[in-house]
């Protein structure tokens, strides 16, 4: 059986109240559950880190739910990364280049983000701020974090303009239907 860890990175605030990635996080978690070997992480619940480190040992791929803030991740998310993200555990250094002491060498990783952004403003040139840049490019650092520990990209996943145009039902239906492809379920 394959085994995975979700992380919700989701914050509630008064503007981001975490709703939709929640709502995600347990579509994902439901569909998931009974198929794979899944464990779970709600950052904004607590954890622990070295419970955490375990987790991420045992997990063929690990799935990062969260919001897309200021484009890039919400601060409760990137304080998890610097706490969890150990020297020895998750890289180490060595004589090779720079970027290949990464320890979770075996491990796949999925971004599944949520963006106020419409999908429109990417892939267009004729947009002032992004130029054409792709949500891929935007979440660069996200991607190259994971990177540097070794872990292999799977197809991530973006729902678009879930602030002034929210359809859930269909952005969870999707969400299921990549994952079902993903995991071959």
């Amino acid at each position: 059986m394959q085994s995975a860890m979700l992380i919700l990175g989701a914050e509630k605030g008064d503007f981001s109240k975490g709703a939709y990635n929640e709502g995600l996080f347990e579509a994902a978690h439901d569909h998931l559950k009974d198929k794979i070997d899944l464990t779970t992480t709600k950052i904004y619940e607590g954890y622990e880190v070295d419970q955490e480190i375990e987790k991420f040992k045992k997990s063929d791929a690990i799935i990062f739910q969260y919001p897309v803030f200021w484009f890039s991740m919400p601060p409760s998310l990137k304080s998890y990364l610097d706490n969890v993200y150990a020297y020895d555990e998750f890289y180490a250094f060595n004589d090779g280049p720079y970027g290949s002491g990464g320890l979770m060498k075996k491990k796949n990783y999925m971004l599944s983000t949520t963006w106020n952004a419409p999908l429109e403003a990417f892939n267009n040139p004729d947009n002032e701020l992004l130029k054409g840049a792709t949500p891929q490019d935007v979440i660069l650092p996200m991607r190259k974090t994971q990177e540097y520990c070794g872990m292999t990209p799977l197809e991530h996943f973006f729902c678009h303009n879930v602030v002034k145009d929210p359809q859930f039902e269909a952005d969870k239906d999707r969400y299921i239907q990549h994952l079902t492809k993903t995991f071959q379920l």
